[in-house]
């Protein structure tokens, strides 16, 4: 295969920057599978929950979508209260097996959401002696004369941690459980400190989180991070494109496939694809560069399978290992078998 030229941006610049890539959206599957069969979905105040820690998790549920679809049918909290009220039950009573069976029916629910949380915050301050040159000595030598002062450096600390658990409410058992921890450490004088290898340069004190806002910032993540194991969800990747055949070609064929090119890298992939199943025919399927690029096409458009059959028939037309035909083989069915899972996932 040709290794096609690349212009050196200085002396620290790696040729291998200079390859075209395209952008892939590929489909995960839930981390928690069994949510699947329990997208209507109840979540209970949470006990200690002195962040708000229940009520994200619910609105993060409340609005997922995945291709413009809700996800999950969350059911209100209000209802579900009253519910509790009138049984005159605690949410950790949801743990019972007949009770949960029970609360389940009268509000519709299929899985519950309850946890405890635990949160704490600190914030202090502490005095940082500093000097600034004021005059320097007129041979360039050093400083002449300082001035000594001290700046008073603030700090917060905050952690919290969510114990969730989803409870199925068709036989009680418990679907989930998890323990979630994050913490902050904000210094306004460490922070303003850029350190680049062995010189360490001032860039001003920083301003820092209060105790209140890094409590929110840290139940947020929390919520997100719990949110997101429970749902199938897109993800992004790059894959290199393949930029010039590997034996001779005519005048014509290799505009063809330097036209498919540009258009790729304007993301014009329908019209990539007419040209390159052209260039392809005209060769006769021998080219495993056509082919391969093909397959990229056919990925970044989501069509696992008939990429599948492209890098597949470039990998046959190679003897050589090709790098991204070996990494394309073993990527792709890694991807059709993701992409199953999380539509059955989708679809149940």
């Amino acid at each position: 295969m040709k290794i096609s030229n690349c212009v050196l941006l200085g002396l620290i610049i790696l040729m291998s920057g200079c390859a075209q890539k395209v952008r892939i959206k590929a489909l995960n599957p839930a981390e928690v599978g069994a949510m699947a069969s329990k997208k209507k979905v109840a979540i209970t105040s949470f006990k200690n929950d002195h962040v708000g820690l229940s009520a994200k998790i619910e609105t993060q549920i409340a609005k997922y979508q995945l291709d413009k679809k809700r996800y999950f049918t969350v059911l209100s909290r209000k209802d579900l209260a009253k519910v509790m009220a009138e049984q005159k039950l605690q949410s950790s009573e949801l743990m019972d097996e007949t009770t949960a069976t029970k609360i389940g029916k009268l509000v519709g629910a299929q899985a519950l959401v309850n946890g405890e949380v635990t949160s704490s915050g600190d914030e202090g301050s502490y005095e940082e002696a500093r000097e600034k040159c004021l005059s320097y000595y007129k041979d360039g030598s050093g400083c002449a004369r300082y001035k000594h002062y001290k700046v008073t450096c603030r700090t917060t600390e905050a952690s919290v941690s969510g114990s969730i658990n989803i409870v199925n409410m068709e036989d009680g058992s418990l679907v989930y459980a998890d323990t979630i921890s994050k913490n902050y450490n904000g210094d306004s004088c460490k922070d303003g400190v850029t350190n680049l290898g062995l010189l360490s340069i001032r860039t001003g004190d920083k301003k820092i989180l209060s105790k209140g806002q890094a409590l929110q910032m840290l139940s947020n993540k929390i919520a997100n991070e719990f949110v997101y194991k429970l749902t199938p969800h897109y993800f992004y990747f790059n894959v290199t494109i393949l930029d010039e055949v590997e034996y001779e070609i005519n005048e014509s064929t290799n505009k063809s496939f330097t036209n498919a090119l540009a258009l790729i890298k304007a993301g014009r992939m329908d019209k990539a694809e007419k040209i390159l199943t052209k260039v392809n025919d005209g060769l006769n399927g021998k080219s495993y560069v056509v082919a391969y690029d093909l397959g990229v096409i056919k990925e970044a458009r989501a069509q696992f399978d008939s990429a599948k059959k492209f890098y597949a028939m470039a990998d046959e037309l190679t003897e050589a290992p090709i790098a991204e035909i070996n990494s394309a083989v073993l990527r792709i069915d890694r991807l059709i078998a993701k992409r199953d899972q999380a539509k059955a996932q989708i679809n149940r």
